[in-house]
């Protein structure tokens, strides 16, 4: 990021189109707080060691959350600005926190199939079934907290019309 000294925050705009952007992730583990503008229209996944965060517009990212990250997946077009007030740090940690608790409410579901699902669902109200055709399972998976596979059969059913599934497949309804 350019460091001037008017008080506008200062963005880096991303847009992955149909694969990973290149964000690099010395910007999140560098313990400096930045956001993403609440205006974007994307979000991004960030995975940790053992699990990922999702994390959408005006959302803190970086700072002391994501120190221990590996790898960040960008779906859609995303921008980065530095919270300069008070105010601005403050909403954004709010931001990041409901999505947090989003996620930990999909992750109390005691049905990995279901969990699965509902990530699906989530995901597709906000970028659409073909900007979640893009993310690729295993990141999903860890959204969830289910295996791959189980994430592979959701999809596999999420995508197919419900008419023509056999009556003991996966049952996986768009909301």
């Amino acid at each position: 990021m350019n460091s001037t000294n008017n008080s506008s925050p200062q963005t880096t705009p991303h847009d992955s189109g149909k694969s990973r952007a290149n964000v690099p992730l010395d910007l999140f583990k560098s313990g400096h707080l930045i956001a993403l503008k609440p205006n974007c229209c994307g979000g991004i996944i960030i995975q940790k060691p053992f699990y990922a965060d999702f994390v959408g517009n005006g959302a803190a990212v970086g700072g002391g959350f994501d120190i221990n990250c590996i790898s960040v997946y960008v779906i859609g077009k995303v921008e980065f600005y530095a919270p300069a007030t008070y105010l601005q740090r403050q909403e954004a940690f709010h931001r990041r926190i409901s999505y947090s608790k989003m996620l930990q409410k999909i992750l109390e579901m005691p049905s990995p199939i279901h969990r699965a699902c509902v990530m699906l669902n989530k995901l597709s109200q906000q970028f659409g079934d073909d900007g979640i055709k893009q993310i690729p399972s295993e990141l999903i998976a860890q959204l969830a907290g289910t295996l791959t596979h189980t994430v592979d059969m959701v999809r596999h059913q999420y995508f197919t019309d419900t008419q023509t599934a056999p009556k003991n497949s996966v049952s996986c309804t768009r909301s």
